[in-house]
């Protein structure tokens, strides 16, 4: 005759089983999305610096919403906590960078468009030395103290020289004056000081290799008809002095590209 033996078994299951139920280990699940949002999330701090960073800001938060997903178990994810922390500093980074971002764009265009007005109206006085002492970058300026009228007759008589000296030794000389651009300035003398120039388009706000930039668009009324001008801009900053000041780069007839819907 055999004999079976039951193994033993702890309190709490001999008291499960007499319940009618067997006793569980519930684990807590893992998260790894949680902490993908969070360093995604730290990550989204350089939308401050550039603006395309907030691609970081807005993964973090799909991270985040994903990793808060409902679970079976009934014990905490692991994995939550960083995932509440990351969307909150992926909000709070995206919110600063856009915001700081945009009012830079509205400061600075306003500013653009002021200035572009101011030159406009120095153009159309007919001072077309100013005009010019406007086109170029505040290292490239005369002095005040300097007698401006006197300074630009002498470039003027130097060039003349100059183009006499290459006509008899039968070469060619383009003087520079002779621009599209100045030429430009100089036919706005045909339109009177008080012209109401209108904004065509939102002010353009770029970056060209480093180069803080402005294009403003301004006609002389809505129509098809009007005339039209581009006008773009640098910012600089002083590096000694610490100010800032604009300058104009271009200003030139505005005209539409024409850009081919395919190319064969």
């Amino acid at each position: 005759m055999t004999t079976e033996t039951t193994p033993p078994r702890t309190l709490g299951a001999v008291m499960s089983s007499e319940a009618g139920y067997e006793a569980e280990v519930d684990d807590s699940p893992l998260r790894i999305s949680g902490f993908i949002a969070l360093l995604l999330s730290l990550l989204s701090g350089f939308t401050i610096v550039a603006i395309p960073m907030v691609g970081f800001a807005i993964a973090a938060v799909l991270f985040g919403m994903f990793a808060l997903r409902k679970s079976d178990s009934q014990s905490l994810p692991v994995g939550t906590t960083a995932a509440r922390i990351g969307i909150l500093v992926a909000v709070l980074f995206g919110t600063w960078g856009v915001g700081r971002y945009a009012f830079k764009r509205d400061t600075l265009g306003s500013q653009a468009e002021y200035f572009a007005r101011q030159f406009l109206r120095v153009a159309s006085s007919g001072n077309e030395i100013y005009a010019k002492e406007l086109q170029k970058s505040y290292v490239n300026r005369y002095l005040v103290t300097m007698p401006l009228e006197e300074t630009y007759e002498l470039e003027r008589l130097k060039m003349e020289r100059q183009m006499r000296e290459a006509q008899e030794r039968g070469e060619e000389f383009s003087p520079p004056g002779e621009e599209d651009d100045v030429s430009t300035v100089k036919e706005l003398v045909k339109y009177p000081l008080d012209q109401e120039w209108v904004l065509l388009r939102p002010v353009r706000i770029f970056s060209h290799y480093g180069r803080q930039k402005a294009e403003v668009v301004l006609a002389t009324d809505h129509t098809d008809s009007a005339y039209k001008l581009r006008i773009v801009l640098e910012y600089l900053v002083h590096k000694d002095r610490g100010t800032s000041e604009w300058y104009v780069e271009t200003c030139l007839p505005f005209r539409k590209r024409i850009v081919a819907e395919s190319v064969l």
